[in-house]
C-alpha cells in the first residue's frame, strides 16, 4: 500500500511504536470507536513488516501506522523505521507499565526525534494491573496528569507509581520537547476491571494537545463505546462483588460499583460528577424507584442465607440492576449535558430497556 493521500495530499499517520502485546490494536480501537477485532483485520500492508490501518476504512482521514517485528533481533527493520519517521505526524509509544526493557522502542525514538525534533511524542502506559496487588481496583476517580506527582498519587500501590516513573526516566534526554505520559489500563469486561478504557479521556486530551488536527478528524461521540467499555464491565464487576456470601458487605460493594458507573458516565461527557448531579438524577428517577431500589436489596441480601442459590441470584439481580442503571444515567447525563431536564418517563423506559438487556446477556452466559 503507498502513501494514504487525498485532494489536500499526504494525510496524517500516527507512528503505533511499540512491542509485541503492549496494546497498540487496544489503543487504536479506544481512538476509533472500532471493535478490537476490526481493527486487528483492518490493517493492510504498508511495507516489508510495516503495515497501516486507515480510518475511517471507507474514505479516510488518517492512519496508523505499526511496525511490527521491533523486538526481534533478528529482524532487519530499518527501512520500516525510515518509511514511518517519514510518514509519521506523531509517535505513539505504547509500553507495558511493568516493562522496563525497551530498548526495541527507545533506540528509533531517539533516531527520530534527533531528525525531527519538534514531532510530537505521546508515551502510553498501559497494564497498570500487572503492578496492583491481588484484588485491587482502578482508582476512581482516575488520578494520573503525566507528571512526577504520578509516583505517589494517594491510595495508588506504591509498586505502580515506582514502575511508572522508572519507566518515565528511559525516556528522558529525547531532543525537543518531553514526551507526554499517559497511564492506561484497557482490559476486557470479563477482566472485572472496570472501566474497560480506564484513563481513555487523558489519552484523548493528550492527542488534542500534542495533534489538534488528528484529534478533530478523529472527532470523538461521549457516547461511543460507552455500554461495551463503562456499563457491561461495572455490571459484571457488580455481580461478582453481590456473590459474596455474606449478607449486605457484597451489596455495599457493589452499590459502590454502581455509583463508580454513574461517576464514568457523567465525565464522559464533561459534566461534575459531584452528589449535587446524583441527587438530580435520583430525584428524577422517583421516590418510587428509590424505595423499590431499597427493598431488593435487603430481599437478596436476605436471600444470601441460602447457600449458593441464593448469592446466584443476588449476582443476578445486580447485574441487572447495574445495567439498567447504566442505560438510565446515560439518558439523564446526555439530556443535561444538551441543556436540557431528563423526562422521568424516558429514564424509566431507558431502565427497563437496560434490564431487559442485561436479562438476556445473564441468560446467555
Amino acid at each position: 500500500m503507498g502513501p494514504l493521500v487525498d485532494s489536500a495530499g499526504v494525510l496524517p499517520v500516527a507512528w503505533l511504536l511499540g512491542k509485541t502485546g503492549a496494546g497498540k490494536t487496544s489503543v487504536v480501537a479506544a481512538l476509533t470507536g472500532a471493535a478490537r477485532d476490526d481493527v486487528g483485520e483492518g490493517y493492510a500492508p504498508a511495507t516489508r513488516k510495516a503495515r497501516l490501518y486507515a480510518f475511517p476504512p471507507d474514505a479516510p482521514t488518517l492512519g496508523f501506522l505499526d511496525t511490527r517485528g521491533l523486538d526481534d533481533p533478528a529482524g532487519d527493520d530499518a527501512g520500516e523505521i525510515a518509511y514511518a519517521e517519514r510518514r509519521a505526524a506523531l509517535i505513539l509509544a505504547v509500553v507495558r507499565a511493568d516493562d522496563l526493557a525497551l530498548g526495541a522502542v527507545l533506540t528509533p525514538l531517539r533516531a527520530a526525534r534527533a531528525r525531527r525534533p519538534d514531532l510530537p511524542v505521546i508515551v502510553a502506559q498501559t497494564r497498570l494491573h500487572d503492578l496492583y496487588p491481588p484484588g485491587a481496583r482502578h482508582l476512581d476517580p482516575y488520578p494520573f496528569d503525566g507528571a512526577s506527582g504520578d509516583l505517589d498519587r494517594p491510595g495508588a500501590p506504591p509498586a505502580l507509581g515506582r514502575g511508572l516513573l522508572a519507566q518515565r526516566r528511559l525516556f528522558a534526554g529525547l531532543k525537543g520537547a518531553p514526551p507526554r505520559f499517559v497511564p492506561l489500563d484497557f482490559t476486557q469486561p470479563s477482566q472485572g476491571l472496570p472501566p474497560a478504557d480506564y484513563g481513555a479521556e487523558a489519552l484523548w486530551r493528550a492527542l488534542a494537545d500534542a495533534a489538534p488536527a488528528m484529534a478533530a478528524s478523529l472527532a470523538p461521540d461521549p457516547a461511543r463505546g460507552l455500554r461495551e467499555k463503562i456499563i457491561f464491565p461495572f455490571a459484571v464487576a457488580a455481580a461478582a462483588a453481590e456473590a459474596t456470601p455474606v449478607p449486605v458487605l457484597g451489596g455495599l460493594g457493589a452499590t459502590s460499583l454502581q455509583a463508580a458507573m454513574l461517576r464514568a458516565i457523567a465525565r464522559r461527557y464533561g459534566l461534575d460528577a459531584g452528589p449535587r448531579l446524583w441527587a438530580e438524577f435520583a430525584a428524577a428517577m422517583g421516590a418510587g424507584f428509590a424505595l423499590r431500589y431499597a427493598g431488593r436489596f435487603a430481599a437478596r441480601q436476605a436471600a444470601k442465607l441460602a447457600p449458593v442459590l441464593g448469592s446466584a441470584a443476588a449476582a443476578a439481580w445486580s447485574f441487572t440492576t447495574t445495567w439498567g442503571l447504566g442505560e438510565a444515567a446515560l439518558a439523564f447525563v446526555r439530556a443535561r449535558a444538551a441543556g436540557g431536564d431528563a423526562d422521568p418517563a424516558a429514564l424509566s423506559a431507558a431502565y427497563a430497556t437496560g434490564v431487559a438487556q442485561a436479562r438476556d446477556a445473564w441468560r446467555r452466559r
